[in-house]
């Protein structure tokens, strides 16, 4: 079977946490401090904390915007269950929303409905690596609360996904388009916010050096393979305009990193999984289950949602991948897709 996706760790990275080991630098230090530094220019942020979970984040980024306990967060219920996850964890209540026609991106009309006076903020992901331009979401008068998911490195006219709103959040998992073998980032816009976050986090919530040391190898080497992943997926897009599917939330003036290939299309999940195993291809839904779902709620309120759920199908795309792996995905994308 071809691999669904492969952290991109070499022998560099390997030596960066070496020296990291041998000299014994362990706690959070120097290496933590360069790649905050680092994550901060490449996003343009005004500050950044990485921490050693992806939960410490979202509990972090509601304490700075004032939030209490039962609060309410509005955001697509096409979304990650991990955010659900996050963000029950810190005592908020997840408000999923439908989302816009033909977009990933949370309907602003259903989000109007749905703001109360409990509704502390937005909560917005930028999917797949294939960023958005929100700013329009500023008019709700709410702050805003980006994940970057996998599109760390992406842009839209020339601005990174990531600094749009008034704090960003990335998962560093293994699934990541960059990873320190766990833990997640917090950053903001605000300079005001500059210096209470980096004050809120603190002790055990920070990240180590031995897993910063990873992350700032990893983000040396991320156009590499921004680049690479981008052959890959460009390959891949020949494909699916022979077969007669469809992208995803595609625009010209963005500049997307390809950390997830994602295809929309009108043969049913269960015959896509069924037809692509059998040439050793493991295919995936978008997301695992939308959010609505996940909590009971009516699916009538979400039929955009419902119909992208059951559309989107996710390949196996990563910089390691053979030529033949590449050429038999493409293959499968024009003869099942």
């Amino acid at each position: 079977m071809i691999r669904f996706n492969v952290p991109t760790i070499g022998r560099k990275d390997l030596e960066s946490v070496l020296y990291c080991m041998v000299e014994d630098d362990l706690l959070p230090g120097a290496r933590l401090q360069e790649f905050c530094t680092l994550l901060k220019g490449r996003l343009r942020l005004n500050g950044v904390t990485a921490c050693n979970n992806y939960l410490s984040p979202f509990e972090i980024a509601m304490n700075l915007i004032g939030a209490e306990k039962g609060d309410e967060v509005l955001l697509a219920s096409f979304s990650r269950p991990g955010i659900l996850k996050a963000l029950v964890k810190a005592g908020m209540k997840p408000v999923p929303v439908d989302i816009e026609e033909d977009s990933v991106l949370p309907s602003i009309d259903a989000m109007k409905k749905r703001i109360s006076p409990k509704t502390r903020c937005l909560f917005i992901s930028h999917m797949f690596g294939i960023p958005n331009d929100i700013s329009a979401f500023g008019e709700l008068g709410l702050p805003i609360v980006e994940d970057l998911d996998g599109s760390l490195g992406s842009t839209v006219n020339g601005v990174p996904a990531g600094s749009f709103g008034d704090f960003v959040t990335l998962n560093l998992n293994d699934c990541s388009i960059i990873t320190t073998g766990t833990g997640g980032m917090l950053g903001t816009s605000k300079r005001e916010m500059r210096v209470r976050l980096s004050d809120a986090a603190f002790g055990e919530q920070l990240m180590s050096d031995f897993n910063a040391a990873l992350g700032i190898s990893q983000l040396v080497r991320l156009d590499e393979n921004i680049k690479r992943r981008g052959e890959i997926g460009k390959y891949y897009d020949g494909a699916v305009v022979a077969s007669g599917s469809s992208f995803v939330d595609r625009d010209e003036n963005k500049f997307f990193c390809y950390s997830s290939y994602v295809v929309k299309t009108e043969t049913p999940f269960d015959e896509c999984e069924r037809f692509f195993k059998k040439s050793g291809i493991p295919v995936k839904r978008g997301i695992a289950k939308p959010l609505h779902q996940l909590l009971g709620l009516d699916i009538r309120d979400f039929e955009r949602t419902e119909r992208l759920y059951q559309q989107v199908v996710a390949l196996p795309i990563y910089p390691g991948m053979k030529k033949e792996e590449i050429e038999e995905v493409a293959k499968g994308i024009r003869s099942i897709l």
